[in-house]
Formats: C-alpha cells, sequence, structure tokens
C-alpha cells in the first residue's frame, strides 16, 4: 500500500500541479476518531483526495464509510479550507467537522488502527497537522490558511 501512494504522489507530482482533499475532525462526546494510515506515520485526522467529478462532501462521506465505516447522518459542518504544499504541487484541503454519524464495522487496507482521543489526552504521536487542526477547534489557535 505505501509504494501505491509513493508512485501516485510521484504521477501527481509530474503530471497535475493541483490536488483537493477532504478531511473531517470526528468529535463524539467530547472525544476525536483519529487514524493511523498503513502509508504514512502518527495520529491523523479521516478523509483522502477528492476523486474526479466528486464534490467534497461526496468524497468526504465516501472517505468516512471506507476508512473507519462512519455513516453520516447530518451534514458535516464546514470548517476551513487551507493550502498544503507537497511534493511541487498545491494541495487544497476542504477540511470539516462531523458530530453526527453512526458507525458499521468496516476493515480498511489503508487504516493500521482507529481509535477514539479526549480532546484533552491526545496521543504522543499525532500528526503536526493533526493537532494544529484540533488546537484551531478548541480556538487555542488562530485558525490558518495553511495545512
Amino acid at each position: 500500500m505505501r509504494i501505491y501512494h509513493m508512485a501516485r504522489n510521484a504521477i501527481f507530482t509530474l503530471l497535475m500541479k493541483k490536488t483537493v482533499g477532504a478531511r473531517a475532525l470526528v468529535i463524539q462526546n467530547d472525544q476525536v476518531l483519529l487514524v493511523k494510515h498503513t502509508y504514512h506515520p502518527g495520529w491523523c485526522t479521516v478523509g483522502g483526495g477528492v476523486d474526479r467529478k466528486e464534490t467534497p462532501v461526496e468524497a468526504l462521506k465516501r472517505e468516512l464509510r471506507e476508512e473507519v465505516g462512519a455513516i453520516l447522518t447530518s451534514p458535516p459542518e464546514l470548517f476551513s479550507v487551507y493550502l498544503a504544499r507537497h511534493a511541487k504541487r498545491d494541495d487544497y484541503v476542504i477540511f470539516y467537522i462531523v458530530t453526527d454519524c453512526d458507525f458499521e464495522e468496516v476493515d480498511s487496507p489503508e487504516i493500521q488502527e482507529k481509535k477514539w482521543f479526549a480532546l484533552n489526552e491526545l496521543p504522543r504521536d499525532i500528526s503536526p497537522a493533526t493537532q494544529r487542526r484540533i488546537d484551531e477547534y478548541l480556538k487555542q489557535r488562530t485558525i490558518s490558511a495553511k495545512w
């Protein structure tokens, strides 16, 4: 899986200058759902790329279902849009807050682990961007324009 993502990123670098992603902070009972990907270190928010002819909300719904088995029961709340610079391309991340969803059992080859964490007891190996998004959500820092 890691090789696939490395090859995909290399192709994007050669062929595309811009990508769009949709990610979410899934919050329930003062806890956040984070995932560890098989191809990326640290705990991260749920989400992924927006496919061709797919809206960001459609992509988010797909990623939530594929990665953690989450099925939205109300629309996600748009939190912010960020610019991330990766591998000589612009990556726009549309970030949502999800508070209402049901869950079904799912086994994703992309997800090594998923776990709920109390907002005040986050893991040490949380990704820096995920930590920044949680700090912004908790109003502990100003919302940035950069991922």
